[in-house]
């Protein structure tokens, strides 16, 4: 499978997989799993406790925000600057 563009490249290991399910009248069918906005799931345990952001990284949210229009950083902007080094 090809990477979608702006994913960057994504390992066959790492693709979701899919539950082959049977209907009734024997068609097969595969069923994912239900993709979702990132606000709407919980923190993966495997972060542990969310630790204080840096100076540094507040002002790299606040600069992302500012360049799209937003007066304050949303969650996505947060998120971001916390993972750039």
């Amino acid at each position: 499978m090809l990477a979608s563009r702006g994913m960057g490249a994504i390992s066959p290991s790492k693709m979701p997989k899919a539950k082959t399910k049977r209907r009734r009248d024997d068609t097969d069918f595969q069923q994912f799993a239900e993709g979702g906005e990132v606000w709407n799931k919980p923190r993966p345990k495997s972060l542990g406790k969310p630790k204080p952001m840096s100076p540094q990284k507040k002002s790299k949210a606040k600069a992302m925000a500012k360049a799209a229009g937003r007066p304050y950083p949303n969650l996505v902007d947060n998120m971001r600057a916390a993972r750039k080094s």
